[in-house]
């Protein structure tokens, strides 16, 4: 029995890396696509509903405050949260669009994977900046504002 335990053991860990970074079939890609990008719709709406409620939120601070400027610092407010919001949407849509693409690159044979995933990363990575580029921005004009 004790001759056995480890032969089992390495034929179980080489069939499970066996199956790591394998070609998946055109039906199972299909179906890992369309649940990846139902779910990132979902998550996507989810932030775009919290965006246009924090911009109703604002809206609705701005037009309570006082002339002066009590106004002008809900204006900033606002806009910081508005900011926090489209930065927040912004990386659900890139978040999506990576899990999208990694599904996709399961179709692809193993030795082109690797590339595939690095390729997806990368335009995660862009799109990830490029939400904290706009959203910095947008963070120092509202604070423009209140100066």
């Amino acid at each position: 029995m004790n001759k056995l335990t480890p032969t089992l053991l390495a034929l179980s860990m080489t069939l499970a890396l066996s199956a790591c970074n394998r070609q998946e079939t055109p039906s199972e890609t299909n179906q890992d696509v369309a649940e990846a990008q139902a779910e990132a719709q979902t998550e996507v709406t989810d932030a775009a509903h919290d965006a246009a409620v924090t911009a109703a939120e604002g809206h609705e601070d701005v037009v309570a405050a006082d002339a002066g400027s009590d106004k002008m610092d809900a204006q900033a407010d606002a806009s910081a949260d508005n900011a926090d919001a489209q930065y927040d949407l912004a990386l659900a849509k890139a978040d999506g669009d990576l899990k999208v693409a990694k599904e996709r690159c399961d179709a692809l044979p193993s030795d082109q994977q690797s590339a595939c995933n690095k390729t997806a990363e990368a335009a995660y990575e862009t799109a990830k900046a490029a939400a904290q580029t706009a959203r910095d921005a947008a963070k120092a004009a509202a604070d423009a504002i209140q100066q």
